[in-house]
């Protein structure tokens, strides 16, 4: 019922700015604005216009992805058995 609700939604969606959420508008202005500076070509803001639609709608379907990928990356340690089995196994 919490999910459905239009307060609890509005309540747990992350800040947005320029219709994207931070974590959006921080990836899309370091993939165009850095390679800008480095490189001086016009063709990164081309590329910034063309990724912006792009992630407006991924961010409409998804818009906790970067806080999944920082709190999933920066909590989680690698097991010691890692090597052995492939990936992290917490099992007993």
């Amino acid at each position: 019922m919490a999910e459905r609700s239009p307060l609890f939604l509005g309540l747990a969606r992350p800040p947005k700015y320029l219709g994207l959420p931070v974590g959006y508008l921080v990836a899309l202005a370091t993939g165009v604005v850095l390679p800008f500076i480095w490189t001086k070509s016009m063709v990164f803001f081309l590329v910034g216009l063309v990724a912006y639609p792009i992630l407006w709608f991924v961010a409409d379907r998804e818009p906790h992805f970067f806080e999944v990928l920082r709190v999933s990356y920066g909590s989680v340690r690698a097991t010691k058995n890692r090597a052995l089995h492939g990936g992290d196994s917490f099992g007993a």
